[in-house]
C-alpha cells in the first residue's frame, strides 16, 4: 500500500515537472485527460503553448465539455504575450457566427493586431475583408498588398487568393500565366480554392508567367 502511495505521489509530481513538448507527448499516446492538469499548471505559469492548446481543447469540446469563455479567457492572455496564433484565432471566435462572441468589428480589429506583427493567416484574413468589403470600403489593392505578403511567407491560401485576383483582374491587371502559377502548387495539394480557380478559369491551358517584372512581387 506504502509503496503504491510513493508511486502515485512520483506520478502525480513528474507531471506537474513535465515541459509543454512532453506534455503533448503524453496527450498524443494517453489522451487530452492524461495532459490537461500538465496544461493547466503551465498556463497558470504564463506558457503560452500550453495556453493555446487548452484553449483549442475547450473550444473542440473532445473528451472534455466545450467551453468558449475559457478558450476565449486563454487565448486573450496568450494574446497579450504576444502569441499571434493565439490573437488570430481569437478573431475567428469574434468572426464566427456560431459563437456567442460574434462580432465583426472585433474579429477584423483583432486580425489587425496579427497583421501588423506580420503574421501571415492574419494577413490573408484582413486581405479578405478589403477584397469582399467586410467591415471596410471594398479596396482590391489593399487586398493584394496583404495576399502578397502573406503569400511571401509561404502561406498556401494567401496564394491562392492572388491566382483568383490575377485571374478576375481584381486590384491587378488581369495575368492567367501568373494565375497559374499562383494556383498550381495549391491546386496539386487539393486546396479547395485553389481548387475552384484553376477549374474556374481553366488555368491549366495557361503557361506560367515568367516575366516576374514587378518591384514588388518576385515568385511565390
Amino acid at each position: 500500500m506504502i509503496k503504491k502511495v510513493i508511486a502515485l505521489t512520483i506520478l502525480a509530481y513528474s507531471l506537474n515537472a513535465m515541459t509543454f513538448q512532453e506534455a503533448r507527448q503524453v496527450e498524443k499516446e494517453f489522451g487530452v485527460m492524461k495532459a490537461l492538469s500538465t496544461y493547466k499548471t503551465l498556463a497558470k505559469q504564463n506558457d503560452i503553448q500550453s495556453m493555446f492548446r487548452l484553449a483549442m481543447i475547450y473550444s473542440s469540446g473532445k473528451n472534455i465539455k466545450r467551453s468558449l469563455s475559457k478558450s476565449k479567457k486563454l487565448l486573450e492572455r496568450a494574446s497579450k504575450l504576444n502569441h499571434h496564433k493565439s490573437t488570430y484565432y481569437l478573431g475567428k471566435l469574434f468572426l464566427s457566427k456560431k459563437s456567442p462572441y460574434y462580432d465583426l468589428t472585433q474579429a477584423f480589429n483583432t486580425f489587425v493586431k496579427a497583421s501588423n506583427e506580420n503574421y501571415a493567416p492574419a494577413q490573408n484574413m484582413i486581405g479578405q475583408f478589403f477584397a469582399n468589403g467586410v467591415i471596410v470600403e471594398t479596396d482590391y489593392k489593399q487586398a493584394v498588398t496583404l495576399f502578397e505578403k502573406a503569400s511571401k511567407q509561404g502561406l498556401i491560401d494567401a496564394q491562392c487568393n492572388l491566382a483568383f485576383m490575377y485571374a478576375s483582374g481584381k486590384g491587378v491587371f488581369p495575368n492567367f500565366g501568373r494565375a497559374h502559377q499562383f494556383a498550381k502548387e495549391g491546386y496539386l495539394k487539393g486546396n479547395k480554392k485553389c481548387k475552384k480557380v484553376w477549374q474556374d478559369y481553366n488555368l491549366a491551358k495557361y503557361s506560367k508567367d515568367k516575366g516576374w517584372k514587378f518591384n514588388f512581387y518576385t515568385k511565390p
